[in-house]
């Protein structure tokens, strides 16, 4: 199996079949999960203590073992389908962008569309080397792609497509 980033792209020219090189960025699963394991740390650490303590049984203690029961299983599923469905695929004349976990349909962008492209982190990001890439249009909102793994190569690849499709011919 090929990573993702080195995928290959097999096209029919007539005789022989033509290779072609197309990027692709998936999302960081330790940035995506990293949130979720925190709350679920925080939380456990707050209920030992209570337990240890000897107020296993009082109001915080319970609070803490519902966060655990209930929220923390929500935080990791939502991690895990927004690690499964975001991504960004760069082909021969456009971009397609998978924004994640709940958006449904790609978003397929013309690189003459795109005005500008820009770089943003949180404090997960700065802490895992993820990054959300932000897309400007022409037409429409910013694209927002979450939580890439490699951001820096990606906005480089888009960066210089977009600057050979902008050269006037």
């Amino acid at each position: 199996m090929q990573r993702a980033d080195s995928q290959f792209e097999q096209e029919s020219t007539g005789s022989a079949p033509l290779r072609r090189r197309h990027a692709a960025w998936r999302a960081s699963a330790v940035a995506l999960f990293l949130p979720g394991l925190t709350v679920a740390a925080g939380y456990a650490a707050l209920w030992l203590f209570l337990y240890l303590d000897g107020r296993g049984n009082g109001p915080l203690a319970r609070v803490s073992l519902m966060v655990l029961a209930i929220a923390v299983p929500v935080l990791l599923a939502h991690a895990g389908l927004r690690l499964s469905t975001t991504r960004l695929t760069l082909r021969g004349a456009h971009l397609e962008a998978h924004p994640g976990f709940p958006a449904r349909d790609p978003v397929i962008v013309s690189y003459p569309a795109v005005t500008a492209v820009s770089l943003r982190r949180g404090l997960s990001g700065w802490i895992t080397g993820a990054g959300s890439l932000v897309i400007e249009r022409h037409d429409g909102a910013p694209l927002v792609i979450p939580g890439l793994s490699h951001p820096d190569q990606a906005l480089a690849e888009v960066s210089a497509r977009r600057a050979v499709f902008s050269k006037p011919a």
